[in-house]
């Protein structure tokens, strides 16, 4: 097969990963990035004020305790850890004041989402006053099934009362803007087999937690004939989440991330390794927790427009052997 084809249609899965070419759309507004934290940043701050590190740990320990009640789809658990005249403002603008609305509104959420689940990551905890803190980070939503992670920006004002911390206020903001952490339900290993081909994922935080990275390869007869990385991260310029890709062969790309419902569309446009300009709309569309869809769209090769491909099946997977000699095996 044509060289510049197989980048294109056997390659085509990587290329819609984000792996391939990619490129920004002038006409799409940045948009403002919320406080970065723990999946995606370094961990919670400990600041300089070592007088506080017991009730830092005590706060920490009282999100743990959020997200476990949380989970079990405890209400009245989860709203214990809020004072009784607590207030809390949700991403659309909704008020609730007290604990006794605030465990209504829980039990409701519980009641309509069973399987819901949340993950807290705190960034910092900062101390105005002795009794009073203040936390911020990232509280990201997960439904079960095909929905993607939402994640939100939250503040929190803590108070101490009885020698307890608990919630007076918190607000949380930031819902439709996307983020890395958005992404981490892609961690791990995937494996494709479109067309006779095998190509095998491995997505990856880095070691501070600012970036994904996905190293990829594409097997044809057995063999690797082909292979690069791919990383994922917020493009500080802009605040949107972007790619960028480095083949084997001295490909190179950038694209833009954008959700669409329960599914990311990528907007991709990069060079081959013989200088050939790519464009494509890649689709990834969630399934569940371990499938996903991937198909390409709007695709050009050099002056040359190439059909849109049918949709490839994505799952969880073993991870793939590389050879020793760079990523290449001998032919």
């Amino acid at each position: 097969m044509n060289r510049r084809l197989l980048y294109i249609l056997a390659g085509g899965l990587i290329a819609g990963l984000g792996v391939a070419w990619a490129a920004a759309r002038d006409d799409q507004p940045a948009k403002a990035q919320a406080p970065r934290a723990a999946n995606g940043a370094p961990a919670p701050q400990t600041g300089g004020d070592r007088e506080h590190d017991g009730d830092r740990q005590a706060i920490h320990q009282s999100g743990r305790d959020f997200v476990r009640a949380f989970n079990d789809g405890d209400a009245k658990a989860v709203a214990a850890l809020w004072t009784e005249q607590a207030e809390y403002v949700d991403d659309s603008g909704v008020v609730l004041r007290g604990r006794p609305a605030i465990e209504k509104s829980y039990a409701e959420l519980f009641k309509s989402q069973p399987k819901a689940r949340i993950e807290v990551q705190a960034e910092s905890v900062r101390f105005p006053s002795p009794n009073t803190a203040i936390e911020e980070g990232l509280v990201t939503l997960k439904l079960p099934g095909a929905e993607l992670p939402i994640t939100t920006g939250y503040r929190a004002i803590q108070v101490r009362e009885g020698g307890q911390w608990r919630i007076a206020f918190s607000q949380e903001w930031g819902a439709g803007q996307d983020k890395l952490e958005d992404l981490a339900w892609l961690i791990g290993n995937w494996v494709a087999r479109p067309e006779g081909r095998e190509v095998h994922l491995k997505f990856a935080w880095n070691e501070k937690k600012t970036l994904i990275r996905n190293h990829f390869t594409i097997k044809e007869g057995g063999k690797v004939i082909s292979s690069g990385t791919q990383t994922i991260g917020m493009d500080p310029r802009t605040g949107q989440l972007a790619s960028w890709t480095d083949d084997e062969d001295g490909g190179r790309g950038e694209a833009l991330w954008f959700r669409d419902g329960n599914r990311w569309v990528v907007d991709s446009a990069g060079v081959l390794p013989d200088g050939t300009e790519t464009f494509a709309l890649n689709v990834i569309t969630r399934l569940n927790d371990n499938e996903f869809l991937w198909r390409s769209v709007d695709r050009v090769v050099g002056e040359d427009e190439v059909s849109d491909t049918e949709p490839v099946k994505v799952v969880r997977g073993q991870p793939v052997r590389l050879p020793q000699n760079g990523g290449k095996e001998k032919p």
